[in-house]
């Protein structure tokens, strides 16, 4: 790759035969320790600096033979036009990959090459001039209306080059351990939702106000915002979104209310912001495109880069590097912008670096600001492991079509329930005659059936509490939001309810008329439908091996067709308890 200018002054890219990312060898092994890295320090500077955008290589690799006392080093440095922080992963498994194989003697071959940056670049451009996100314009206009660029400022000064400085902060292990594992549990949030709470907070606080505006970076490999087809997962190249943000800081105190809040705010970002870019840059060229009005940029950036991790297992060609992954900067520019937050996880410790200009703000200033960051962080999570934590919003139920106070009076604290759903027109005209006339057993389905080859009734049972958990519809319970409009709650677990009988001593009359029995009385008490599950079951022991079932439902929650799926969940899971083994039950929707 490389880039040219035209006479716009836009770039374009070309893509040259020739090579690609070229790669050095130093031998460094007659030095001592010191000198090598002295050595190793030069001749990374002047990697770096050799990248020039118009011309190639726009990537460059030095292997560094140290003796046979340290491990070889490899350096690889591309410029940041043509590589972003999700390539670096995909870049290093597949030279992993392509060693492995090299080194064994057999022909590298990396399999079908996936969807090129080019690939995504063509149907971006074709989908955003097909007019595909022009409904999100008015979204995005409102959006950059309400950015707002100032910031308290420690200086008057005029940002320069050279003036750019760089605070990093570290959490501790053990907190960031809890941040990744519990935080999102308790709200249902992603890493991002919290780091962006934690932050809008203490900037809210520094600012005076009460509405925060970040311009907010994210990974762009959203192939589904593009109509999907194009799998993005092993792509190289920049696919980074910048889209502004306006959070609202809620004037409510506590940490489960801003969690909320900021989420919310987060979900309603059209596309994960893919359509702000093009629109901006891309639309305005095209028949009746109207391009968005331009607004004062947000003062603040943030990007979380996620988990940073190399191997440290034996075989693969990376061990886990000595120093930092870091952004070179070569000989910047004046800072646009008066503050950029990075944050990502490296050796299992949550990691902020702010960028600012000298000019405008005092270290300390930073580092304080920084340092509050990661107190709301720490208070966050222990807030979420506290006994009154936990909910769930109404992103959480799209299909819902529920305000915050009636997520909040369904689902509690979020814990018991996975999912609100709506009923289809069937289910609701179901549930209307059962309400009409909740005695006579409308719409109570009652399947009885013998099963041979069961010499262990509880082995059954477990089948079918294994069934139940693999299948979320059959965890389900009729809960009414406001107005009256019934919904099915699917809880996240639910025990089945279950009695045994042994009749084996009984003759086969006598068995007949204890079944006739069994089965009105089983009608005669239908399941509640606002408790899980909807439905309960009976196992009869009629011999050694010979087992009644004897399973009751409620027709809202199944479907003929659905029940002969259960029933053949339910012997796979029998089959293979049998045989000692765990049962591999297909995922049910």
């Amino acid at each position: 790759l490389r880039f040219s200018r035209d006479g716009l002054g836009q770039h374009t890219v070309g893509d040259d035969a020739g090579d690609g990312l070229v790669l050095h060898h130093r031998d460094l092994s007659p030095l001592g320790p010191a000198a090598q890295d002295r050595a190793m320090a030069a001749e990374i500077a002047r990697a770096q600096r050799g990248l020039r955008p118009e011309r190639r290589p726009l990537g460059r690799a030095v292997l560094f033979s140290l003796g046979p006392h340290r491990p070889d080093r490899l350096f690889v440095t591309v410029h940041h036009l043509v590589i972003d922080a999700v390539s670096w992963q995909v870049l290093l498994a597949e030279l992993d990959r392509a060693h492995g194989q090299a080194a064994s003697g057999t022909p590298v071959d990396l399999g079908p090459p996936p969807a090129s940056f080019q690939d995504w670049a063509h149907r971006l451009a074709q989908y955003t001039a097909d007019g595909e996100f022009d409904p999100e314009a008015a979204y995005w206009s409102r959006t950059a209306g309400r950015v707002h660029a100032d910031l308290p400022r420690d200086l008057d000064g005029v940002a320069a080059p050279g003036d750019e400085r760089a605070v990093t902060v570290r959490l501790g292990a053990a907190w960031t351990e809890a941040l990744l594992r519990d935080v999102p549990q308790a709200y249902r949030t992603q890493v991002n939702d919290v780091l962006l709470a934690a932050l809008a907070h203490v900037l809210a606080h520094w600012s005076g106000r009460g509405q925060v505006a970040i311009a907010l970076e994210g990974h762009g490999r959203e192939a589904r915002a593009l109509g999907g087809g194009l799998d993005l997962s092993g792509a190289l190249g920049w696919f980074t979104t910048l889209f502004p943000v306006v959070l609202e800081v809620p004037g409510t105190p506590g940490w489960g209310a801003l969690l909320k809040s900021v989420k919310e705010q987060l979900r309603a970002v059209p596309r994960r912001g893919v359509g702000y870019g093009a629109l901006r840059h891309l639309r305005p060229g095209t028949s009746g495109g109207q391009p968005l009005p331009d607004h004062a940029e947000p003062p603040v950036s943030f990007n979380y880069l996620g988990r940073l991790t190399t191997s440290d297992a034996s075989g693969t060609l990376f061990a886990r590097p000595p120093g930092r992954f870091e952004l070179f900067g070569g000989d910047r520019g004046v800072r646009t912008r008066p503050l950029d937050v990075t944050a990502l996880v490296a050796d299992g410790q949550l990691e902020f670096t702010w960028h600012h200009s000298a000019a405008r703000h005092r270290e300390e200033t930073v580092r304080r600001l920084a340092e509050e960051v990661l107190e709301a962080l720490r208070a966050i999570v222990r807030h979420c492991a506290g006994p009154n934590s936990g909910g769930a919003t109404p992103s959480d139920f799209p299909l819902a079509g529920l305000e915050q106070a009636e997520v909040d009076r369904l689902v509690g604290d979020g814990r018991t329930v996975r999912d609100l759903l709506p009923l289809t027109p069937v289910q609701s005209g179901m549930l209307f005659h059962h309400l009409s006339a909740p005695d006579a057993g409308v719409y109570l389905e009652q399947v009885h059936l013998d099963v041979r080859g069961v010499p262990d009734p509880d082995a059954l049972a477990r089948a079918w509490q294994e069934t139940v958990e693999r299948t979320p519809e059959l965890r389900a319970a009729v809960v009414w939001a406001d107005a009256g409009r019934p919904l099915l709650a699917v809880h996240r677990h639910c025990v089945l309810p279950l009695a045994h009988h042994d009749w084996r001593a009984l003759s086969p009359a006598r068995q007949r008329e204890r079944l006739r029995d069994l089965l009105a009385a089983d009608r005669a008490a239908p399941p509640a439908l606002d408790r899980p599950p909807l439905m309960r079951l009976a196992l009869v022991r009629l011999s050694g091996d010979r087992v009644r079932v004897v399973w009751t439902f409620h027709h809202v929650l199944l479907d003929g067709w659905s029940v002969f799926h259960v029933l053949s969940d339910v012997m796979a899971a029998h089959a293979a308890l049998a045989r000692g083994e765990a049962p591999r039950l297909p995922e049910r929707r």
